[in-house]
């Protein structure tokens, strides 16, 4: 029965996955990404027409530093089609707005008097088309500054307003800016630079640990994550680049009790409980992992799609060949270019007969 074993070269196989591209995670302060795939979460008023288009905002709000914010905030939508929409958040930050037409709006988010008012503008650029195919959905991560008069939270060093000095926060901007074309080396030297003008930047902090896990300079990403980690233990994303480290570097224990703290601070993050699941996976906690694996795929995005491969690998360690199939097929379904998809199509194969010759 090598089929089940976990050390088995197929289910080694099965686990051998390239890392995500991390950029996914990199904490970018003022930019919106696009992308193609259906939001995730609840569509809590299908009957509105939005703007009588396809495509979603999908949007989460953070108080400068990186922090989710802990409670409701109005957020206005302005565009030559929606005139002026608005709608709240939820309690952690999290608002979507559907079914938009393409074009340029505006977002405008007022969460109450300690925070000043936070406005980005979104393009979105809607590509020639099936009229079956989806929208394009557009994520969106708002960061609010703390007008001069609030008091800074506990464990959020550089989200005050004016605690960052100006010269910082562009060498910040630059850094982003260098990454995105890939210059990582250039985008170390300008965040090295902010962090030497303002030592507590913990954003800084973070996106140069993330910087150094693209050049997998695992020693020097582990000093900056673990920093801003330091600085502040309730931000998420220092916690969750910190886990998807360790999982890198084979520290499945250390990489499980971190991710498990980035969970349960953004109960949305398929990312986190993606890696999770993986972590969970190498300690053989496979409840654990099948768990961390179906949130993943409730919450859906392109982690769901590696989420199925993963649950294939548990449910062949418990022994269960028809739902190890199914997860495997429902891979090769989303990811058909897989560059194993041979080798996974013969351990389907092997699958479906063992659950065959299982006496019912």
């Amino acid at each position: 029965m090598r089929l089940f074993r976990l050390r088995s070269l197929r289910l080694q196989t099965l686990l051998r996955l390239p890392a995500l591209i991390l950029i996914a995670v990199v904490l970018v302060g003022l930019h919106a990404r696009a992308v193609h795939a259906q939001t995730g979460g609840i569509d809590s008023d299908p009957a509105d027409a939005g703007t009588g288009g396809k495509n979603t905002i999908d949007g989460k709000i953070f108080v400068r530093g990186g922090d989710r914010l802990q409670h409701r905030a109005k957020v206005q939508l302005r565009g030559m089609y929606a005139g002026e929409m608005f709608m709240f958040s939820d309690d952690i930050g999290a608002f979507t707005f559907r079914r938009l037409k393409g074009g340029t709006y505006t977002l405008i988010v007022d969460a109450g008097e300690e925070f000043e008012k936070a406005s980005e503008t979104v393009e979105i650029i809607e590509p020639a088309r099936r009229r079956e195919d989806p929208g394009v959905t557009v994520q969106v991560t708002v960061f609010l500054e703390m007008k001069r008069s609030a008091k800074t939270p506990v464990g959020t060093i550089d989200a005050a307003a004016g605690a960052v000095p100006d010269k910082a926060k562009d060498l910040y901007k630059q850094a982003v800016e260098s990454s995105k074309p890939g210059d990582r080396k250039k985008a170390i030297d300008q965040l090295k630079q902010a962090i030497a003008i303002y030592p507590n930047f913990m954003t800084a902090l973070n996106e140069l640990g993330v910087q150094y896990m693209n050049l997998k300079d695992w020693d020097k990403a582990s000093e900056s994550l673990q920093a801003a980690i330091k600085l502040g233990p309730e931000a998420f994303y220092p916690r969750l680049n910190y886990g998807i480290l360790l999982v890198q570097m084979k520290n499945y224990k250390g990489a499980a009790a971190e991710l498990q703290i980035a969970v349960q601070k953004d109960g949305t993050s398929a990312t986190a409980f993606l890696y999770l699941g993986r972590a969970l996976v190498r300690l053989a906690n496979f409840d654990g992992a099948e768990a961390a694996l179906k949130k993943t795929v409730s919450i859906g995005g392109p982690e769901a799609i590696e989420a199925h491969r993963y649950l294939g690998a548990v449910y062949m360690e418990a022994r269960d060949a028809t739902r190890a199939a199914d997860e495997l097929e429902k891979y090769l379904e989303l990811a058909p270019k897989a560059k194993d998809a041979d080798q996974i199509r013969a351990m389907i194969k092997d699958l479906r007969a063992q659950a065959s010759a299982k006496p019912h």
